[in-house]
């Protein structure tokens, strides 16, 4: 999955981001991108629990096609 995360600007967001996700899913493998502003995840989880996740990060996720 592919996430594009407007509002992530620094080390410390992906940091934020990757604490969210792998506090629900350990197993899960992040690839963060950030000056292009992309998460790529690999987890088990459907896509609106990492969404959820995200957001309650205080970042606004959304589903890249």
């Amino acid at each position: 999955m592919e996430f594009a995360i407007p509002d992530m600007s620094c080390g410390g967001c992906a940091n934020a981001i990757t604490r969210a996700v792998t506090s629900l899913d350990p197993a899960a493998k992040l690839e963060v991108d950030v000056p292009a502003k992309i998460v790529k995840l690999t987890s088990t989880l459907a896509p609106e629990q990492l969404i959820q996740a995200i957001e309650a990060a205080g970042f606004h996720p959304s589903l890249r096609a």
